[in-house]
């Protein structure tokens, strides 16, 4: 396993396209915790509407990754074969198809996302006040979702074809525009959780304009390219739309199993802080979670796309084993600060901070079985198995992990802690079956041959 530590070659090139990746979700994971403990400072019920309202942001910021991810597996192939002609149209679909979704989407999170709210508040001490908070925030944030949508297909096509500096210094400003408007409108306006809103839509906006910017610097994704011409071929639209509806239904469903989940968790008592405090600090292993995802795009896909098989096949084996070496890391780390990090926020009460600590030491044990079942996910995207990724991901939220989670909250006295620990120990199931579905091989494939022009 300690073989792939030695291999310097394979570390550079992973970091390389890793590493500013990575470090732009330790940054958006520091403006996560920034705004938490900056709310923390308000009210416990301040904390418990943020964290109400997220749950319903969550669901929109998976669902967008599913709606652009079948775009995102050609974009990788296409790059490694240096066809810039279908790149940039599977790019222009990225952002069709990201906007209808939102025509959709914000209609009806206005209209049903305050039973969303209150379903979160009912078992709280002062569900009112939760409420009533949250209906300020929500309305602010789900705007900040029209920015975003072109923010994350600009992004994961420049990350999906090697360019990761790019949105790591989007995310930079967005992050010094976050933090600095935080302060601004939550204490020095005294807006409050409305003013976190603020905060969070101004720097959705700044982190867009950025990556527009340097887009037509560098002159590639820029507006001439895509705009000028808003053609998508017949046929790539047709393959395109074949390969996505599996990842979209995939992020859907395992996004609403996701919410079903935290909304067992809230049938215990007075729990919401607690699990803001663990969704916060839990952002933190994203770092490891998209170094990894971004990894297997590039090294796996580009290798692909360039029929260089041997290569992807060895590549995927050392960036398991390193998203295991990783994640057994931070696991440590975060055992280790588990009695810490809760004493940060200073107005959630004394029992919610005890419950914090003992579920960010289940979460801390169970890290690397999630970034195998992560890497076995995007590995199978790599090559196109939409249909399999489909049912592994989403065959195990609703098939075990959703009626597991609910039974045990409402037809058991198991305590939040003993239910977490049931949860997330299925993901040591779901990596084991991904493995042999690895093993077979039967996702190695060449999307981009049937679209190559002959010289």
């Amino acid at each position: 396993m300690l073989k792939v530590l030695k291999d310097k070659k394979f570390l550079i090139s992973f970091f390389t396209i890793a590493f500013p990746v990575m470090l732009q979700q330790l940054l958006s994971f520091v403006v996560s915790l920034v705004d938490t403990l900056m709310v923390s400072g308000l009210t416990n019920e301040a904390v418990s509407a943020v964290y109400a309202v997220n749950q319903l942001s969550f669901f929109l910021f998976v669902v967008i990754s599913g709606v652009i991810a079948g775009s995102g597996i050609f974009i990788q192939q296409f790059f490694g074969s240096q066809d810039h002609k279908h790149l940039y149209q599977t790019h222009r679909f990225k952002i069709i198809a990201g906007v209808i979704f939102l025509l959709i989407a914000l209609p009806l999170a206005f209209m049903f996302g305050h039973y969303v709210i209150e379903f979160y508040s009912r078992n709280n001490d002062n569900p009112l006040e939760i409420i009533r908070l949250a209906l300020e925030y929500m309305p602010v944030i789900l705007l900040g979702f029209i920015p975003y949508v072109f923010t994350a297909a600009y992004a994961t096509s420049l990350r999906e074809t090697g360019k990761t500096m790019e949105p790591m210094i989007a995310s930079i400003v967005a992050v010094v525009v976050n933090i600095t408007l935080n302060y601004v409108f939550i204490y020095g306006l005294s807006y409050g959780v409305l003013g976190a809103a603020i905060a969070t839509t101004i720097a959705r906006v700044a982190e867009l304009i950025t990556l527009l910017i340097i887009c037509e610097k560098n002159k590639f994704l820029n507006l001439k390219s895509i705009y000028k011409d808003f053609k998508i071929e017949k046929h790539l639209r047709r393959i395109i739309l074949r390969k996505s509806w599996p990842l979209l239904g995939n992020e859907i469903l395992w996004a609403g199993g996701m919410v079903l989940i935290s909304m067992a968790y809230a049938q215990r008592l007075n729990v919401l802080s607690a699990l803001s405090i663990v969704s916060t600090m839990g952002n933190i292993f994203m770092i490891i979670f998209l170094g990894l995802s971004v990894g297997i795009s590039v090294m796996v896909g580009n290798a692909l796309g360039a029929n260089q098989i041997h290569e992807a096949k060895e590549n995927i084996k050392k960036l398991y084993t390193l998203g295991v070496l990783i994640s057994l890391l931070f696991g440590i780390i975060m055992i280790s600060l588990s009695s810490l990090i809760p004493q940060m926020f200073v107005n959630v009460s004394a029992d919610q901070k005890q419950l914090a600590t003992y579920l960010i030491i289940v979460y801390a044990s169970f890290l690397w079985a999630f970034s195998l079942s992560t890497g076995v996910y995007m590995t199978l995207r790599a090559g196109g198995k939409s249909l399999m990724t489909f049912l592994l991901d989403s065959g195990t939220m609703w098939g075990v992990i959703v009626p597991l989670a609910w039974i045990l909250a409402s037809y058991t006295s198991l305590p939040l802690v003993g239910i977490y620990i049931a949860v997330q120990s299925v993901d040591i199931i779901k990596s084991a079956v991904g493995l042999l579905l690895v093993r077979r091989g039967t996702w190695i494939r060449n999307l981009t041959l049937e679209f190559q022009i002959e010289a």
